[in-house]
């Protein structure tokens, strides 16, 4: 019986060690794309509307951060629910998103998530849209405000946590200032924001929905849906 040369058995060992790493590939490729969860973009008990004049009466106002800066658009969707409260879903829009501080945190973070690899832009879609929202009760007068906080902020960490807020009955004009980075907000005195100009509301038409990649048929860890309530699945035309 011939005996393979220690050459001969080594020959098989790129094989074996390319095959291992092909199956790890595929493992995380799997795990990685797997689907999460499925979009259902039924919007029972909403109706769609679109007000451009009732939006610019309660549109929120945001003060710029000096370093972080400021939205320069304020997309809107509307609806009516089937109670008669209307609710208003204003996005804030910034042209990006990036951690300008110092720090191991903040420096793997642009180069993550969102510079170099382009981790948010892969997982969200370009741009930064944020929500706040305001639901008016039957009479029209403001029931509820509704928006993201951040919770313990260290701007040399990797990321922001999150806080989500809900003011009741508050008090226009809504005045927020841009808080972190990742431009989440908090809202402040009234009195804070008195002289500041709104930016024009725009209904955020299905084509720009479809253009930031709002929501997705199917979530995965690295296809996610952007920050939006339920009704708004659903545009008015």
């Amino acid at each position: 019986m011939a005996i393979n040369s220690p050459v001969q058995r080594l020959g098989y060992r790129p094989l074996r060690i390319t095959g291992i790493i092909l199956v790890f590939i595929g493992f995380i490729a799997f795990w990685v794309l797997r689907p999460l969860a499925e979009t259902d973009f039924s919007t029972p008990g909403f109706t769609p509307l679109k007000d451009d004049t009732l939006a610019a009466r309660f549109v929120p106002l945001l003060i710029a951060h000096p370093t972080y800066g400021g939205p320069t658009r304020m997309l809107y969707r509307m609806a009516r629910s089937s109670d008669g409260e209307v609710h208003i879903a204003y996005h804030p829009f910034y042209v990006n998103e990036e951690n300008p501080h110092s720090g191991f945190g903040a420096w793997l973070s642009r180069i993550i998530y969102t510079g170099g690899w382009g981790l948010k832009y892969r997982m969200f879609g370009p741009a930064d849209i944020e929500l706040i929202e305001v639901v008016l009760d039957k009479s029209g007068t403001v029931k509820i405000i509704s928006y993201e906080d951040a919770k313990s902020y260290n701007p040399k960490a990797f990321s922001v946590q999150h806080l989500p807020m809900t003011q009741i009955k508050p008090t226009q004009p809504f005045c927020f200032e841009v808080k972190t980075w990742n431009h989440m907000v908090a809202l402040r005195d009234a009195s804070r924001c008195l002289g500041l100009r709104a930016l024009p509301v725009e209904y955020f038409s299905e084509a720009e929905w479809v253009a930031f990649k709002m929501t997705k048929k199917t979530e995965a860890i690295l296809r996610r849906n952007r920050v939006h309530k339920v009704y708004e699945r659903k545009a008015a035309y």
